[in-house]
């Protein structure tokens, strides 16, 4: 659904797992309450765990790209699906009941690139992790509704 509030245009999408608003412009229009963007997954936060779990399991190959997936299967898992990581890229089985995709640049810093921005159309959460050749890598996390995202930060996400 688009929205058209006091600050602009907002499109909100809902699915089983999460529920995101983001800004697709700003704008001023007098007369309509502003409207902030949010994000809620509805099984609850993911445990900070999975995150701590996440960048192990991609620091193991720092020379390469790697995908991981959050799903939801009565509790938040990791999954690991089969793949094919390169330097420069990775291809990938995607998988059910995703909630985010995890991919990791490697040596690289931590960026979405024009690639993953045209691969993430659906409603989801995606990070990506760079750096991995470092003792502290670089973790990017954002949601996207339909194409339009925005950067939101590790406590949004992950519970401690």
């Amino acid at each position: 659904d688009y929205i058209l509030a006091g600050n602009g245009l907002f499109i909100e999408g809902q699915g089983p797992l999460l529920r995101a608003v983001v800004q697709v412009a700003p704008a001023e229009v007098r007369g309509l309450l502003p409207l902030y963007e949010d994000m809620e997954l509805s099984q609850g936060r993911i445990p900070i765990y999975l995150y701590d779990l996440a960048l192990s399991t991609l620091a193991a190959h720092p020379d390469r790209e790697g995908y991981l997936a959050v799903t939801w299967e009565g509790e938040y898992r990791v999954r690991v699906p089969e793949q094919e990581g390169t330097p420069g890229g990775v291809t990938y089985q995607p998988l059910p009941h995703t909630v985010m995709d995890i991919h990791s640049h490697g040596e690289m810093p931590a960026f979405f690139s024009g690639t993953d921005s045209r691969d993430e159309q659906g409603l989801r959460l995606s990070m990506v992790v760079g750096k991995l050749d470092t003792p502290w890598p670089e973790v990017a996390i954002r949601v996207g509704v339909y194409g339009y995202f925005v950067l939101v930060s590790r406590e949004s996400v992950f519970q401690k």
